[in-house]
């Protein structure tokens, strides 16, 4: 879906391998928080920028589970979309998780996107950091039409299109159809020198302003990190009790 092949990447492994950091402050944490890497990103970066102890600093009580899930999960096929369903959506639902986030950064950002697409309702939460969401035309078409809220979404694929008009389609309901219960809430945030910063402030123009975040900067950590820290107390994640006494 919306990325072509590339001989130079690492295909896919069934399952995908995954890193599971339990809540230190809950022992039965209900909510589990997936991160999904960029194109070239390996999972262990979600370690050394921080990340994890980021969640673990404002004593939210949640799971949090790295995937490692770099371009190949995209250029197969969207592989992607299959091993969430199949290696982390599916088994936790089975080990008693209740709420389900997926925060994804540039492809994984796509890729967080485009399973809520095809998956209403699986999911509680998204958090897309410079998230990649297709092919600039699709983008320039939306600009042109005055915006994602005034967008006509073609009503078939349109040649060479797998599903980019499908997600940016879906996008657009947080526009005209925000409360509806299937929409997991979703918050965007990138640089304002983004290489994909025309995409998205398209999709920022349909969300309450209280869910984008913007910072100094490009494509890569320093801007990631950033915006990780600037979102993570807005998000509806469980907070650890206080000790007693």
């Amino acid at each position: 879906m919306l990325i072509a092949g590339c001989a130079s990447v690492r295909p896919p492994k069934t399952p995908m391998d995954t890193f599971l950091h339990r809540s230190p402050c809950a022992a039965d944490a209900r909510t589990l928080l997936v991160l999904l890497p960029g194109a070239y990103s390996e999972p262990d970066e979600f370690l050394r920028e921080g990340f994890i102890a980021a969640v673990e600093e404002r004593g939210l009580a949640v799971d949090v589970l790295r995937a490692d899930a770099p371009l190949g999960y995209y250029t197969s096929g969207m592989a992607i979309l299959k091993r969430l369903g199949e290696d982390v959506i599916a088994p936790a639902r089975r080990q008693g998780y209740t709420s389900i986030w997926i925060a994804g950064i540039s492809v994984g950002g796509l890729g967080a996107l485009a399973y809520a697409t095809m998956n209403p309702g699986q999911l509680d939460g998204l958090v897309a950091l410079s998230p990649y969401l297709g092919e600039r035309t699709t983008s320039l078409d939306i600009a042109n039409a005055g915006g994602l809220a005034r967008w006509h979404a073609p009503t078939h694929a349109l040649p060479g299109d797998n599903g980019e008009q499908r997600m940016w389609a879906w996008l657009q309901r947080y526009g005209t159809q925000p409360d509806a219960p299937e929409l997991p809430q979703l918050y965007l945030g990138f640089g304002r020198d983004d290489r994909f910063a025309f995409s998205h402030e398209l999709l920022a123009a349909v969300l309450p302003p209280g869910h984008v975040f913007r910072t100094d900067g490009g494509h890569d950590w320093p801007e990631w990190r950033r915006l990780w820290h600037e979102v993570l107390p807005v998000l509806a994640l469980p907070r650890c009790s206080s000790p007693s006494g």
